[in-house]
């Protein structure tokens, strides 16, 4: 059997094609790729060989033209990411989607429900088109944790990235002076310079994101940072982790009852040396829904007669 591990090329970003035109370049997100190498590293925990998975890009989604294969819809899905192909068995872990998605693909979505969604705003979305939901949380946050005393001396790393990953410019101000002296710095997007992104350039996105991911695990005492695939990561690296936005999102719902997410009007309540996130019980959870997700998934395409890898 074949299995898809989610890529990211951007091919329906307008934006990001009209920045290249106009500026020669543009900015990806380096932690979409964190879902990539989160997805390869859940294969593996349940018996799946490197060799037996295959890159799908989520934004050429139903242009899929290879063998058949089963995929974890992990991440955020579009429009235009839909008709998913019937060579594709869509297995629902960490899925959330725009309105506009969930609209257009409400019956494909409804005959593999229930839908395992990321967070608490998907799954009302998903429920009020009378598509049956639960909330499983990101894949992301079932990373393996770090091994303890890789590092002799570890430090704050400061992650933050644009528009609604932007890291209030205030909290710098509250950081305890012997945090902020040694600290390091991270823009956690990266500049490119072609529209879609090509396969290589795709593939060393996700090296990229593994070196800082690396970075984190050996060097992190505590990490800042607005960015949900940079809090999830580490939080399941066992590194604490200080949540800090500008406003609230529902992507985010889900964390609120494992850390305290922190706002402009709420950084005096921040504690500066939080406890590391235990996400052994998140992670065994995980496994249990990735593999019930599977056999549920390839149950559906049988029934359905779709070919099934």
């Amino acid at each position: 059997m074949t299995y898809g591990v989610i890529t990211f090329s951007y091919r329906r970003f307008a934006k990001f094609r009209a920045d290249l035109e106009a500026k020669g370049s543009y900015s990806v997100n380096l932690g979409d790729n964190a879902q990539s190498i989160a997805t390869r590293a859940l294969y593996r925990d349940i018996g799946i060989s490197d060799e037996r998975m295959t890159d799908i890009d989520r934004d050429s989604l139903p242009l899929y033209a290879g063998a058949p294969a089963l995929m974890l819809m992990n991440g955020v899905f579009y429009k235009h990411c839909f008709p998913v192909p019937d060579t594709i068995i869509p297995v629902f872990v960490g899925f959330t989607a725009s309105p506009a998605a969930v609209a257009a693909s409400a019956d494909y979505l409804r005959a593999f429900a229930p839908i395992g969604c990321r967070d608490a705003a998907t799954a009302q979305l998903l429920r009020s088109r009378g598509i049956e939901a639960f909330i499983t949380g990101c894949v992301t946050l079932a990373m393996q944790r770090r091994i303890a005393g890789e590092a002799a001396e570890r430090r704050l790393f400061v992650v933050g990235g644009e528009a609604a990953g932007r890291l209030p410019p205030q909290v710098l101000a509250h950081i305890p002076s012997d945090l902020l002296a040694p600290a390091t710095f991270v823009h956690h997007r990266q500049p490119v310079f072609e529209h879609p992104l090509k396969p290589a350039t795709m593939r060393n996105m996700e090296r990229l994101e593994q070196a800082i991911i690396d970075r984190y695990a050996s060097e992190a005492s505590l990490v800042l940072t607005p960015l949900h695939h940079v809090a999830t990561p580490c939080m399941a690296l066992g590194i604490p982790v200080v949540l800090c936005r500008e406003r609230p999102d529902g992507r985010f719902s889900y964390l609120e009852s494992m850390l305290p997410i922190h706002y402009p009007e709420t950084l005096d309540a921040i504690d500066w040396a939080p406890a590391p996130f235990d996400n052994s019980g998140f992670r065994a959870r995980m496994l249990v829904d990735v593999r019930e997700g599977i056999e549920r998934s390839l149950e559906v395409a049988r029934r359905l007669g779709r070919p099934t890898p």
